[in-house]
């Protein structure tokens, strides 16, 4: 009876206690309770309340759904067959009676209705879960005022002082001052120069110095250190090998020109988890700016575990940043201290999930579109005029070269297109990517929603068919074809588009020379159906094992007016070529690309080869009300879950950032565990100062 007793002692937690209810109690005292109590609560569980019973145990299982006793973990362990895992251990089975009984308790949904309720309102009361107000100014107090600068922050910290029985420290002398705000502001003393110009001046000019230090550009040079720093910014993957990463550099430079700019938090915010939604693709390189394992072995189970790993530093990265919230420890259970259930934290890697760590290509401004396309005008007209002192006029298109081979043709409406290789320079032919151009547009990306397919693949880790359009180039992103003739690869486009350029290499990088394709057929597939061939390796003159890549000109038996103006034509064109294969280079930026993920499980005890039920994407449902469908779209998962995050709606996230500047400039926050704003996390020292 202990059970009901500590019940109905319970003003908060009292329900009625009659037919099947008694009946469940008495069945968990008779079992459960002497492990599972007050007093032992292995494995973190106890079922001797209702509110214990729904907050779980550490294994983040489910012990009771309510109404649902067929989902219940409870039901599980009571009736598996296994005596491994059944309950109690060491006993025989229960009575299918007593199992009966706890089947019936569980699905009446009606009698977990308080327990729910009071459980919501407890999980919700931490001080940083509650919504911002705009507290009033304190009147002022004993401290004398005419010291600060009437500003209500004094105002705050004088009610503080005041209630401590404190006085103001006295104030800095304008030398100490210069330095501390060019310290703090850009990291680096004010130059003698400047100290000296400030001494000079009146009093008046504090204000102005201010204003010109935060225009300064080593401000946000400064603000991106200290961000930098807690976003676990890396321009190597870490781990053993430590590659570099080349491109990482743009993520660092957009952050310091967001400070630089005053970019709203809010966007700021947004734009690092969802900018290639909004127009800011530079932002997401905070999603994979921490270590990552680039050493994949053959064990698919350690390969699960790296995935796991990988998707808990972006969760972990996502929630003490911007929310102060320790999600990892949802990772392998239900969280200890705040609402954060294991279900939320899948939920949220269910989000993240189809997010890999890798450069993404961006395409090139419009103004550099335009001025290669004039470019390419330029040459294709010099290279007409060049045909004539070719000793085969006909046949006036350069050889192929491993780095990049441009087909140009009439524009066409299509639908698809399809590479043959009837024969490569060595081997089974590749290529590193396969570019198609739609006024300027890369239609064949797999990111646009482009599908690829062939006639086989070999295969090899870095030669796979889905690099055939990832975006990215180099041997170790490439596609070789299993046939060394007569082979073939088709890239489906997103919807019809009218094609008027095709590019492609054996390796952009030119570390590698072998496999060129040398004899090919490129064809578009029409509205109607049908293939057209618009490109050739007939149209080029022949590929030439020792590498020649330009074509040869045959000057010396025209007229030598007319050889002279030849020369100068084909050193125009060497220098347009150049121009144009400068400004045409794709820009890389270590930023992540986006796939769509497949099913996310929870899994028990965080471990892959342990999966329970299927999660849709969402939130922390506590706390947000962000949830998708389980086969939302990879974008919208994140844009969602962003505009949560940076909600006028989310007081966490305001606090948080409000906190950080504090210390950032202070050294010590308001609340001195600066990304733990939850119940384990420390209070604030001046509440009402951090919500004003």
């Amino acid at each position: 009876m202990r059970y009901v007793v500590s019940l109905l002692l319970c003003p908060l937690l009292t329900q009625l206690v009659h037919g099947q209810e008694a009946a469940a109690y008495r069945v968990l005292q008779q079992h459960c309770i002497e492990c599972h109590g007050q007093q032992a609560a292995e494995s973190g569980l106890r079922l001797d309340n209702p509110v214990e019973v729904l907050r779980g145990g550490d294994s983040g299982e489910r012990v009771v759904v309510p109404g649902d006793s067929a989902a219940s973990h409870l039901l599980e362990r009571v009736t598996t067959t296994d005596p491994n895992l059944r309950m109690p251990p060491d006993s025989p089975p229960l009575p299918k009676a007593h199992v009966e009984i706890l089947r019936d308790w569980i699905d009446d949904a009606s009698v977990w209705t308080q327990a729910q309720t009071f459980l919501a309102g407890e999980s919700l009361s931490h001080w940083s879960f509650q919504p911002l107000t705009r507290p009033e100014i304190p009147p002022a107090g004993k401290v004398d005022d005419t010291r600060g600068s009437g500003h209500p922050i004094d105002a705050f910290i004088d009610s503080r002082l005041n209630t401590a029985g404190l006085t103001r420290s006295d104030l800095a002398d304008r030398r100490t001052l210069i330095r501390r705000l060019y310290l703090v502001m850009h990291g680096l003393p004010p130059t003698p120069e400047q100290v000296d110009q400030f001494l000079s001046t009146g009093e008046g000019t504090w204000v102005d110095l201010v204003d010109g230090v935060l225009a300064s550009p080593h401000y946000g040079e400064r603000m991106a250190t200290v961000w930098l720093d807690l976003v676990r910014y890396g321009e190597s993957n870490g781990y053993e090998t430590n590659r570099e990463r080349p491109h990482a550099w743009r993520y660092r430079d957009w952050v310091v020109d967001s400070f630089n700019d005053d970019k709203p938090y809010d966007q700021f915010a947004l734009q690092q988890i969802a900018g290639d939604a909004v127009g800011e693709g530079m932002g997401t390189g905070f999603l994979v700016a921490g270590p990552y394992d680039i050493v994949k072995g053959k064990n698919p189970e350690l390969t699960q575990m790296q995935r796991q790993d990988e998707l808990a530093d972006i969760i972990n990265a996502v929630g003490t940043t911007f929310m102060g919230l320790t999600l990892g420890c949802a990772r392998c259970h239900n969280h200890k201290f705040d609402p954060v259930t294991q279900s939320d934290y899948y939920s949220l890697q269910a989000v993240f999930a189809g997010v890999n760590y890798e450069d993404r290509r961006f395409p090139l401004p419009k103004n550099v579109k335009s001025r290669v396309a004039e470019l390419n005008t330029k040459i294709d007209r010099l290279r007409n005029q060049l045909a004539q002192f070719l000793p085969a006029p006909g046949r006036y298109r350069e050889p192929v070269n491993v780095k990049r081979n441009i087909e140009t043709f009439a524009p066409l409406n299509a639908t698809a297109v399809r590479f043959t290789i009837h024969r490569s320079s060595q081997s089974e032919p590749c290529i590193d990517e396969l570019e198609v151009f739609a006024k300027g547009v890369n239609v064949a990306l797999a990111e646009t929603g482009a599908t690829a397919e062939s006639s086989g693949n070999f295969e090899h880790p870095f030669h796979k068919l889905e690099h055939i359009n990832d975006g990215r180039y180099g041997n170790r992103h490439s596609w070789i074809s299993k046939q060394a003739a007569g082979g073939w690869v088709v890239i489906r486009f997103a919807r019809p588009a009218t094609v008027d350029r095709i590019e492609w290499g054996r390796d952009r990088q030119e570390k590698f020379v072998d496999r060129l394709a040398i004899d090919y057929d490129i064809e578009l597939r029409t509205a109607n159906g049908q293939w057209q061939r618009v490109a050739g390796s007939d149209e080029r003159l022949p590929w030439e094992a020792d590498g020649n890549k330009r074509l040869r000109y045959d000057f010396d038996v025209h007229p030598k007016q007319d050889a002279e103006q030849g020369r100068q034509w084909l050193t125009e064109v060497d220098r347009l070529v150049r121009q144009r294969d400068e400004l045409n280079e794709p820009v890389m930026a270590w930023v992540g690309t986006f796939r769509q993920p497949g099913p996310t499980h929870r899994l028990y005890r965080g471990e892959p080869a342990m999966p329970r039920e299927e999660v849709p994407p969402g939130g922390i449902k506590a706390l947000s009300d962000v949830s998708l469908a389980f086969d939302a779209p990879e974008q919208q998962r994140r844009l969602e879950l962003a505009r949560w995050i940076a909600s006028d709606e989310n007081p966490m996230t305001a606090r948080v950032i409000v906190n950080r500047l504090w210390q950032f400039h202070f050294g010590t926050g308001l609340v001195d565990t600066p990304s733990d704003f939850g119940a384990n996390g420390s209070t604030p020292t001046h509440p009402k100062l951090l919500d004003w």
